[in-house]
């Protein structure tokens, strides 16, 4: 697991007048042949089963603040994170007061790929907080 703050990294600008922020530089091999692009909901106090991904690479960019469930670590994520899982990552969403939207890559795309597993969930073992995380996006009501 990876996790890319937003707020750490350092904008390139362009002199056209673009400025760019580079997210993620994944090697992925020759073999990547299919992928694909997600746009996701999660609706607010919505949890995930732990699941993994036994070939793909997943990639998630939050639009909104979120509580993940990562190889027996919660990790805050803020609007803009990166997280960046590997295959055999254990992990889910954990519940948060407000819908979650995320843009999720599959790097293969695997049809078939997802293994549902049980495991115990120790909220109290949360991974460094980011600024602003769990907190409810702009113009979210709070339930």
């Amino acid at each position: 697991m990876q996790v890319i703050r937003r707020s750490e990294l350092v904008p390139d600008r362009r002199p056209d007048g673009r400025t760019v922020l580079p997210l993620l530089d994944l090697p992925l091999g020759p073999s990547v042949d299919r992928a694909a692009i997600l746009h996701v909901v999660h609706p607010a106090d919505f949890t995930e089963r732990r699941h993994y991904h036994r070939h793909l690479h997943e990639v998630f960019y939050f639009l909104d603040s979120a509580d993940y469930w990562v190889n027996g670590a919660v990790v805050r994520l803020a609007p803009g994170d990166v997280l960046v899982l590997e295959p055999n990552d254990v992990h889910g969403a954990l519940p948060v007061p407000h819908p979650v939207r995320i843009i999720v890559h599959h790097l293969p795309k695997v049809p078939g790929d997802k293994v549902e597993v049980e495991v115990e969930v120790d909220e109290g073992a949360i991974a460094p907080e980011a600024p602003g995380a769990a907190e409810a996006p702009e113009g979210t009501v709070r339930r």
